[in-house]
């Protein structure tokens, strides 16, 4: 099975992301990718959702706290509900500590991958 991935510039051509009502502007071309992708037969084949932000050259903590609570939203009603990991695949900015922060607010960890995503992590001792 294939991640879903979702492409950030193909529904918005900004190159700057900083506000939330950008983001909500991509809920409904999200909820309609999901839909459209096959559903994971069981917990454990559920892979994570990555977005991926080429052509993106900057993005506020803002718009990213934002996407998070959409993603939460449609992720809840999926088979293993919020323990659905997310990738920012080509990220326009450094994951700094206001990024880490806005995860850390969704009860998740950010942590830095080879590549140079952001793997964005349930964590379990969250209350988030």
């Amino acid at each position: 099975m294939t991640m879903f991935t979702f492409r950030v510039n193909d529904v918005l051509k900004d190159k700057i992301l900083v506000s939330r009502e950008s983001a909500r502007l991509l809920e409904t071309a999200i909820i309609a990718a999901l839909k459209s992708s096959p559903a994971p037969e069981s917990r454990a084949d559920e892979k994570p959702v990555a977005v991926d932000f080429d052509g993106v050259e900057g993005m506020a903590p803002s718009f990213l706290d934002e996407l998070l609570s959409i993603l939460e939203s449609l992720m809840e009603a999926s088979p293993s509900g919020r323990e659905r990991s997310v990738i920012v695949r080509n990220p326009p900015t450094r994951l700094s500590l206001k990024f880490e922060a806005v995860a850390r607010g969704h009860g998740m960890t950010a942590l830095v991958q080879p590549d140079g995503s952001w793997l964005l992590t349930p964590n379990p001792n969250a209350t988030a």
